[in-house]
């Protein structure tokens, strides 16, 4: 027989014991081949040894298979182009039936068995050069040769990782119950709040003009809003995951603003705790935080929409007050003509933050420092200047919360020069407040009272707020419902007369799931400054919001 008969007899061979049960054609085929004289008797006695030690460790072992592929390759019965091809669809075959026996004994059940075993039996994709050598996605081809070691090609073998999955374009994530619970580990996305509202406004708005403000000032000539009317007030989604053992990331994202998509948060933590060479500080040091984050102030300031009591934030949080509150900003990072005004104390801002605490002292005092620009969320800072905020938190006695926050930073003004703030000046700004929250044990956690107080000079430009409010759940057979009072007091400027904003908030809260609240809230508000029927913060304002998160 000629050598190309025997090689073109070899590849058939081959071929057809691809697609056969291998327990009942290996030691068939090796015969066949050393009867024709294509191996010696010693690669004979080789293979059959390499078959037993297969057998012996159900697969484990290097297979006869491979090294059959060798002899043959270096006995010159196939070319190198055939051995890869062959080679190839081996190892296709071998992670095929490795998935399959995963996917089987991770599934509970009958039925899921078979959804798996269905799913995976159709092979995965095998990755294929381009013609400009960027790797494509196909499916039942081979690679032209076998991939270097620690190639993309051979990153793309490896089950769960990356590459693989860029490989598969994720069609073939969730194979097994192992691959979900890795893959949800590193990625969850979830709902921070849905609020869908009504309000009805009894503040004046003339057609082309907006409402005034807290200051005497002339109305603007804008396009007449709504007074009345549904809203999306809240459209806020999260993703977080793992990054590593000790490191965790979280995105969160608005999307009910009209003229954006907002970047709420995005920021990564590092648990010291799991870190080898820190977990030593642990727990005086226990988390670092990097990004844009809730700054470490107050309370009602530190909270998501979705966890709010009441429709509306305090006022030191939610109310903006012309030029005072206004911090120009990177304009690389202002898109859409937005301005950063964050009002008393801003929610959001970029930077990094330490936390810990110290159990071993009366109270167990924890303690957040944040090191920030200042200049509100999504800009880049206006100055070389850094801003400081942080706060300690004690548990004096069960159910209670007692915090002391203080902030320290600059930020550059532009707007109506006065006497005390000065325009295109860089503004030394310092908050110092106190608040609590408290359960009270013997009402069994039916009441919550939370109350916050600040204080806050712009350079010599003087604030004070503060609030007290109350929930409670009275009633036995109706759980669920949550009546909610909440007064308030906002100084805009303590030494100027007639300045001071009051608010009752008279509702309740009633939790028709757990993820989700229906809240109704009626504000009665008055402005010492007067400001008649349009400005906004002396006429009434109803609201009912329904509320998901999930």
């Amino acid at each position: 027989m000629n050598k190309a008969s025997t090689n073109l007899i070899t590849v058939v061979l081959l071929l057809l014991t691809a697609t056969l049960p291998a327990s009942a054609t290996d030691e068939a085929l090796i015969e066949i081949l050393r009867t024709n004289g294509v191996i010696t008797s010693e690669q004979y006695e080789s293979l059959k040894k390499a078959e037993k030690a297969k057998s012996l460790a159900d697969h484990a072992a290097p297979t006869a298979d491979e090294d059959l592929l060798k002899i043959l390759l270096e006995n010159g019965s196939i070319s190198q182009a055939q051995y890869a091809a062959l080679r190839n669809k081996t190892m296709q075959e071998k992670r095929a039936e490795a998935e399959v026996t995963v996917a089987l004994q991770d599934s509970s059940s009958r039925a899921q068995q078979q959804e798996v075993a269905a799913k995976v039996s159709n092979g995965p994709a095998v990755e294929q050069p381009s013609n400009d050598g960027t790797p494509i996605a196909s499916t039942g081809k081979t690679a032209p040769g076998p991939s270097p070691i620690g190639s993309e090609q051979d990153l793309a073998t490896v089950p769960g990782g990356i590459e693989n999955l860029r490989k598969r374009d994720y069609r073939d994530v969730f194979t097994s119950l192992e691959d979900v619970a890795k893959h949800s580990e590193r990625l969850s996305v979830g709902i921070v709040a849905l609020k869908a509202q009504y309000i009805a406004d009894s503040t004046k708005i003339s057609p082309g003009t907006s409402p005034g403000t807290v200051d005497p000032a002339p109305l603007a000539p804008v396009p007449r809003r709504d007074k009345n009317g549904f809203r999306m007030r809240a459209v806020e989604f999260y993703a977080t995951g793992r990054l590593t053992d000790w490191s965790t990331y979280y995105a969160e994202f608005d999307f009910a603003r009209q003229n954006e998509i907002a970047l709420n948060a995005m920021y990564m933590d590092f648990y010291l705790k799991d870190m080898p060479h820190l977990k030593s500080m642990f727990p005086y040091v226990s988390r670092l935080r990097v990004g844009q984050f809730r700054e470490p102030f107050g309370i009602e300031q530190g909270t998501s929409q979705g966890l709010l009591d009441f429709v509306n934030r305090a006022y030191y949080t939610d109310l903006k007050l012309g030029a005072v509150d206004i911090r120009t900003g990177d304009p690389t990072l202002n898109p859409f003509g937005k301005d950063n005004g964050t009002g008393f104390m801003q929610q959001l801002d970029m930077g990094a933050m330490l936390a810990g605490k110290v159990s071993q002292l009366p109270w167990e005092p924890e303690y957040e420092l944040a090191v920030i620009n200042g200049a509100g969320r999504n800009f880049n800072d206006n100055n070389s200047a850094k801003d400081f905020s942080g706060r300690l938190i004690f548990k004096p006695t069960e159910g209670l919360k007692v915090y002391l926050a203080g902030y320290y930073g600059h930020s550059f003004f532009n707007g109506k020069a006065d006497a005390v703030l000065h325009n295109n000046t860089d503004v030394r700004k310092t908050r110092l407040g106190i608040m609590y929250t408290y359960f009270p044990p013997f009402f069994h956690n039916l009441v919550k009272l939370q109350g916050e107080y600040m204080e806050g000079h712009d350079s010599d430009f003087h604030r004070r707020t503060w609030y007290q409010y109350v929930l409670f759940r009275p009633l036995s057979f109706l759980p669920n419902f949550e009546p909610a009072y909440r007064y308030e007091r906002f100084t805009v400027d303590t030494n100027r007369p007639n300045s001071t904003l009051s608010r009752h908030t008279i509702g309740f809260n009633y939790y028709l799931h757990t993820d989700l609240k229906l809240t109704v809230n009626y504000e009665i508000k008055q402005d010492e400054n007067g400001g008649g029927s349009t400005n906004p913060n002396n006429n009434n304002f109803f609201a009912t919001q329904l509320q998901f998160r999930y």
